[in-house]
């Protein structure tokens, strides 16, 4: 079950602190271990001449980690994450372990091409696996799992991510080579939600919602990254707040991304 923890994150880095929590038998002699990550980029793309992206994991704590790296397809159905298993993307190593004060790359190579005009999105999972703190550990401790989660987005031929001055010329040619989102207000598990649906080629990340010259947390149900990815629908919170401030002004904007852009959400 994915665990949640509260994060540190630049433009560049991320910075993650678990905390391991291990005991024997007897509680007076419990102990404790800190393992602290800094994983770069936090994210990471591929864009269509490139086959391969690297991600670095360093280990700044105390303590050796084994980690182990998954890559997910993401997609959205039915309002919510949909994870799955694929071959399009490989991660190696697959597991490692990372000694304490030193940092690991990992490689995660395409392996399937991405289709023409179309952004592909993968979640990449590293798990924090059981590993004995000293030589004295025996199999009446035990370590809790940590899992780290970040995306990962692949682009085919004639669009790209828009991080660099070339692929944003080469999305200028193409419409629909970003996020087109639309609003709405339904009812969901017995409440009001608002309703944002993305027919564009590329995926928005939305942190808030602009309604006239007031702003708003963007809360995703059954969302934990505020993702609506493309062709996809999910819903948001609605507080009595946001939705009068819609009505009253008949317009919404989404602030997207970490330039903070905001976007125009025209009513379904």
């Amino acid at each position: 079950m994915m665990t949640f923890l509260k994060k540190f994150a630049s433009s560049h880095s991320l910075f993650l602190k678990a905390l391991a929590i291990t005991g024997t038998i007897v509680p007076a002699t419990a102990s404790y271990s800190q393992a602290n990550f800094l994983i770069w980029p936090i994210y990471p793309v591929i864009e269509n001449k490139q086959k391969a992206v690297p991600v670095w994991l360093e280990n700044v704590g105390d303590s050796p980690a084994m980690v182990q790296i998954r890559v997910f397809k993401w997609t959205q159905d039915q309002y919510k994450e949909q994870f799955s298993t694929q071959q399009e993307i490989i991660a190696s190593p697959p597991i490692v372990k990372i000694p304490a004060g030193t940092k690991q790359m990992i490689r995660l190579t395409q392996a399937v091409p991405t289709p023409d005009l179309k952004e592909n999105s993968y979640r990449v999972v590293v798990d924090e696996l059981p590993v004995a703190i000293d030589s004295e550990t025996d199999n009446s401790r035990v370590n809790f799992k940590m899992r780290y989660s970040i995306p990962l987005f692949t682009y085919g031929k004639g669009i790209g991510s828009g991080a660099g001055q070339e692929t944003r010329k080469l999305n200028s040619k193409n419409p629909l080579a970003k996020p087109i989102l639309t609003w709405g207000f339904t009812q969901a598990q017995g409440k009001e939600v608002l309703e944002i649906k993305n027919t564009g080629a590329m995926s928005a990340r939305i942190s808030e919602f602009k309604a006239g010259d007031k702003l708003f947390k963007a809360q995703a149900e059954n969302n934990a990254y505020g993702y609506v990815l493309p062709n996809s629908v999910i819903h948001f919170s609605l507080s009595t707040d946001l939705k009068n401030n819609i009505n009253k002004t008949n317009t919404l904007g989404a602030i997207v991304g970490s330039k903070k852009e905001i976007i125009a959400v025209e009513k379904q």
